[in-house]
């Protein structure tokens, strides 16, 4: 509105001026004192000047005022001059007036016309903007979510190749990172079946090992475990559902955010795979659903893993005592005797018979009988280390591979197996009851060189403790 009124007054004023001059030119033809024309057309021009001010500064009313002015300023200047011709005056004020009018209306229509339009281009401007800004926003979203479901066909086509549980750990925990962005850490928890509590499997960082104290979890964890659904915190010390102050000191670390997803199988929940940040506001839903189906793979992928495990157990385990059973073992003495000359170790081979258990069966029952042999089954898996084997050979008899154990140390740990099996008590029909063992040993390289040497000699062995009365223990 301002720019038509400034326009409207520069063109009043160019009509204004023009028409003074007209009406000094025109005086200057008669005979009359210069000065007087001269004295004249000055005052017209100034008082167009300030008619015009007041035209500006009252709009439309000024208008006719102005037209007032002139035609009284025009009568007077008539009377003074004598110059009877300048009464057209009148009507030429009046004609500038009514087309400077006419023409500042439609200047201020055609300008008001072109602000709007104007303003309609810049806020269509502006909604393009933001519109392209959003589709902007949505292709790069678009994209993000691509390379994560490529990235997760490609996890699930890994979890699918392999059946070992520590590979399915490592291939979970090792693609987080590429998965849910700002992950500082990744923490993977199984429920332990025997315990019925958290142990943790695995804990990564960006940069290596995550160093985690707490091996049964935290106050997040538990939540999770007990309420078997997604966690997400924002900020660890806004969140009005934890108490940070029940977290042991020792067991605190630097992390302010954290997403958590519950491992389901079978309605059950087998473990927790949880992610961390060092900032707040590091994660949204969005996270969370992704590491919610992330958890569901893994679940799978872990839970087949478990039943694989079990079956391999199955084919290589005794059922009733849980030892390897004798396939298995002569699988594993064939390596170690390989092993063994290699490295140049000792290996002894120690194998038992439980004395009279024919009888002891024919008394008490095969009941009775399979609650001795599985007893004797847990003081032999008690007894050997890391390295070592125990299974059942057969019937009454087992056999342990003690791998870089010379015959002395086998003997002596012999020894202490027939002591442990000699004092344990069997409590059948209210009696207690008792049984011994017999064992033969040998040993690698002083006995035999070959697997079925060794076991051809302390099966000779464990003939000649027998021969003997029973319970001892006999070096080939």
């Amino acid at each position: 509105m301002k720019k038509a009124k400034f326009f409207s007054g520069i063109l009043a004023i160019a009509g204004f001026l023009f028409a003074s001059t007209l009406i000094v030119s025109a005086c200057h033809q008669y005979p009359i004192e210069y000065w007087i024309y001269g004295v004249a057309g000055s005052l017209l021009i100034l008082i167009d000047f300030l008619i015009l001010a007041a035209w500006l500064a009252f709009g439309e009313w000024g208008l006719w005022i102005y037209v007032g002015l002139s035609s009284v300023l025009t009568l007077f200047v008539t009377l003074v001059t004598n110059a009877r011709w300048l009464n057209i005056q009148i009507l030429v004020f009046l004609t500038l007036g009514a087309f400077v009018t006419i023409f500042k209306n439609s200047m201020v229509s055609y300008i008001l016309s072109v602000d709007r339009q104007i303003g309609s281009l810049e806020e269509e401007r502006n909604a393009l903007q933001a519109e392209y800004s959003y589709m902007q926003g949505t292709n790069d979203a678009l994209k993000e979510k691509v390379i994560r479901y490529a990235t997760l066909k490609d996890l699930t086509s890994r979890l699918s190749s392999t059946l070992s549980l520590e590979g399915v750990i490592d291939i979970v925990t090792d693609n987080v990172s590429d998965l849910v962005e700002k992950a500082d850490g990744c923490i993977l928890f199984l429920v332990d079946e025997d315990a019925h509590e958290l142990a943790l499997k695995a804990a990564r960082a960006k940069d290596g090992p995550l160093s985690v104290k707490s091996k049964k979890g935290d106050i997040f964890d538990f939540w999770v475990l007990k309420q078997r659904q997604p966690l997400l915190i924002s900020d660890t010390d806004k969140d009005f559902r934890f108490n940070l102050d029940l977290v042991p000191h020792e067991f605190k670390r630097e992390f302010k955010s954290l997403i958590a997803a519950p491992l389901i199988s079978q309605k059950k929940v087998i473990g927790i795979l949880r992610v961390e940040s060092k900032e707040a506001e590091a994660y949204v839903s969005d996270d969370l659903r992704l590491l919610t189906i992330l958890s569901d793979l893994a679940a799978i992928a872990l839970e087949n893993a478990k039943l694989y495990r079990r079956i391999e157990d199955l084919a290589i385990s005794d059922g009733l005592t849980g030892l390897y059973c004798q396939r298995y073992f002569k699988e594993r003495l064939d390596e170690d005797t390989v092993k063994a000359a290699r490295l140049k170790q000792p290996l002894s081979l120690l194998m038992l018979d439980i004395d009279g258990f024919k009888t002891y069966n024919d008394k008490y029952g095969h009941t009775a009988g399979d609650i001795v042999l599985k007893s004797i089954g847990e003081i032999l898996k008690s007894s050997i280390e890391l390295g070592d084997l125990a299974a059942r050979y057969g019937g009454e008899e087992f056999v342990l591979i003690l791998f870089g154990k010379g015959k002395s140390e086998a003997r002596t740990l012999g020894e202490g197996i027939r002591k442990k099996i000699e004092s344990q008590k069997f409590v059948l029909r209210q009696v207690d009851t008792h049984v011994t063992v017999s064992m033969g040993c040998s040993s690698l390289p002083e006995d035999a060189v070959t697997r079925d040497e060794l076991i051809r000699t302390a099966d000779a062995a464990l003939y000649e403790a027998k021969s003997g009365g029973g319970n001892r223990v006999c070096l080939a």
